[in-house]
């Protein structure tokens, strides 16, 4: 499994660094009992983290008055579905229509091209998490947190797909001629499966919905996101765009 990035990138000062890592060991050492840990995690979760949170929070409460499902492109570990759940749980707890789709090699970057500029850092297999078997955990972690929220005993609503996005994405639309989109995350990093799932996802995209990207205005080596979009969306596609207020790089268009 290679390492990913932020082994070795971060903005953060170095004795913020040593102050992430003593919070992270504090917590494999939190003296009480596991009920009592489960619910301090908060304890725990710095700033930074939290306003990741925080931007996901603003952009879904965006789309709760529109139908669609909810697709995340490049989901790696599934925190932004989990997220998404669990807000699909508070805001709007009896749609159960509001069903997420997580697209994955699972297996790292795959798909670099021309209009790429990969790394030692980014580079095929970077962000792997283990193939098919991270899949069956991730499906298991978001059927837990339904049935661990509101009304969880309709649970199982979520699909998780390992492939390339370039294959997985049309087969999903094809056997699923009904759905529509409401909301979208990108975090590929690579510019052709970038081009090819935003114009299948765009042509589904309700009116009012939302494409959100995490690397658009990323200054770093791999600058897909931001590539495809000068190229082809901007004057082209009528849409907003703005950028989360807690997050500044993760940014949304809005149709």
């Amino acid at each position: 499994m290679t390492k990913h990035e932020s082994s070795a990138i971060t903005l953060s000062s170095s004795d913020a660094v040593k102050a992430r890592n003593e919070m992270f060991n504090m917590l494999g050492n939190y003296p009480a009992t596991p009920e009592e840990t489960e619910r301090s995690l908060g304890l725990f979760l710095r700033g930074s983290l939290l306003a990741r949170i925080l931007g996901v929070q603003e952009i879904y409460k965006q789309i709760v008055d529109l139908p669609g499902i909810i697709v995340d492109v490049g989901t790696w570990r599934g925190q932004t579905a989990v997220l998404c759940e669990n807000f699909r749980a508070i805001y709007e707890p009896l749609n159960f229509n509001r069903r997420i789709l997580c697209l994955d090699t699972f297996e790292g970057y795959k798909g670099f091209g021309d209009k790429d500029n990969p790394t030692t850092l980014h580079q095929d297999g970077t962000y792997g998490v283990g193939g098919e078997q991270y899949v069956a955990f991730l499906k298991r972690l978001l059927e837990l947190h339904e049935r661990s929220n509101a009304m969880g005993h309709n649970c199982g609503k979520h699909t998780v797909i390992a492939g390339d996005c370039c294959e997985t994405l049309p087969r999903f639309f094809e056997e699923h001629a009904n759905e529509v989109v409401a909301l979208a995350f990108f975090d590929l990093n690579c510019y052709e499966p970038t081009k090819d799932a935003f114009e299948r996802i765009f042509r589904r995209l309700v009116p009012g919905g939302i494409i959100a990207f995490w690397q658009l205005t990323r200054g770093s080596a791999v600058q897909a996101e931001g590539r495809y979009y000068a190229d082809e969306v901007i004057g082209k596609l009528d849409h907003t765009l703005k950028r989360a207020a807690t997050y500044p790089g993760l940014c949304y268009l809005k149709k």
